[in-house]
């Protein structure tokens, strides 16, 4: 990993921020403020609770001093809360940029769930890029009841909107391998979780979350299976239907033979084929992308998404607990 990828991936996350931030400006105080299952109490709780992570990770990272968390009580309304996140990006960008490639890389202690963890300094980065996807998403959600939905925040539609090719920036097999194995964990505890709903819980229509928990899973599986078909072979798949899966096995079965398919491509690729551009049709243009971004979205994809599920099985009583990816990182140095 060097720094050319993880500032790309901060842009990335500011201009996903704004977009959450830009439809936020529309609510009114009442909408801010309303209790909710969902995204920290309210979408005031959820907005500080993104800000906070960004603000706390800082302090940690660059001074090593742990910091209590911003309290939303003391964002009156959500002007106070942009204002201070220009704050808190500025000096976000201000300690990202005095980084090398050799400190990103470095080993870095750090506690966690009790006891001492070491990992690259990127990798936690890569946590509050990872953390700010999870929760955007039910920031998304709320907006969206609201009647205010920010539209689409991938990855993809990011690179669109710059319209060129970033030079210089660097994941490796080693780097997108890791993130693999991430995504698969947190599949992992949502499709454990998943089998404990009934099929009229798994149908349930609803308005976030492609429809249904169902319509969900699949969506999170078909992602998977479209980029994998796509980034093999230039062509495009039809959609699988949530209606041809009509329970979680069948969904289970089918993501494993997925992950397998997919893991057989994954492990194909050389890291000279990661920096590589590829050219495929999207959305009546011609696309040309770094593969390795192509299989960033996928990995972003997955965590956005994920969040709809996990706010869905909560609602359900069957939470899958926290999906971080430092928690993942704690579990796998405990295995």
């Amino acid at each position: 990993m060097n720094f050319a990828a993880i500032e790309l991936l901060f842009k990335y996350n500011d201009w996903a921020n704004d977009r959450i931030l830009d439809r936020a400006e529309n609510v009114s105080f009442e909408q801010l403020t309303a209790p909710n299952d969902l995204g920290w109490g309210s979408l005031r709780g959820a907005l500080v609770h993104l800000m906070d992570a960004e603000y706390v990770w800082h302090i940690l990272l660059e001074d090593g001093i742990d910091v209590e968390a911003l309290d939303p009580e003391d964002f009156p309304d959500f002007a106070s809360i942009r204002a201070r996140w220009a704050e808190v990006r500025r000096a976000f960008w201000n300690y990202l940029k005095q980084l090398s490639d050799e400190e990103l890389n470095a080993a870095l202690d750090y506690e966690a769930l009790g006891g001492l963890r070491r990992e690259p300094l990127w990798h936690l980065l890569i946590h509050v890029i990872n953390h700010g996807s999870q929760h955007r998403a039910e920031c998304a959600a709320l907006l969206t009841g609201f009647g205010y939905s920010p539209g689409d925040v991938d990855f993809t539609l990011f690179l669109n909107s710059r319209n060129k090719l970033q030079n210089g920036d660097v994941m490796n097999f080693k780097d997108i391998e890791l993130l693999f194995q991430y995504n698969d964990w947190a599949n992992g505890r949502i499709l454990d979780t998943a089998e404990n709903v009934s099929n009229e819980q798994l149908i349930a229509p609803n308005e976030f979350g492609w429809g249904s928990l169902r319509g969900a899973l699949v969506h999170l599986m078909d992602a998977e299976y479209a980029w994998r078909v796509l980034l093999k072979t230039s062509e495009h798949v039809e959609w699988l239907q949530p209606e041809d899966f009509p329970d979680v096995p069948a969904i289970r079965a089918r993501w494993a033979e997925e992950r397998q398919a997919f893991w057989a491509y994954l492990t194909g690729l050389s890291d000279e084929d990661l920096s590589s551009t590829i050219s495929y049709e999207g959305d009546g243009k011609t696309r040309h992308r770094i593969l390795w971004h192509c299989l960033a979205h996928v990995v972003n994809h997955g965590t956005q998404h994920r969040a709809e599920c996990a706010a869905l099985l909560t609602g359900f009583g069957h939470s899958p607990g926290n999906l971080d990816f430092t928690v993942f990182l704690s579990e796998r140095w405990c295995d």
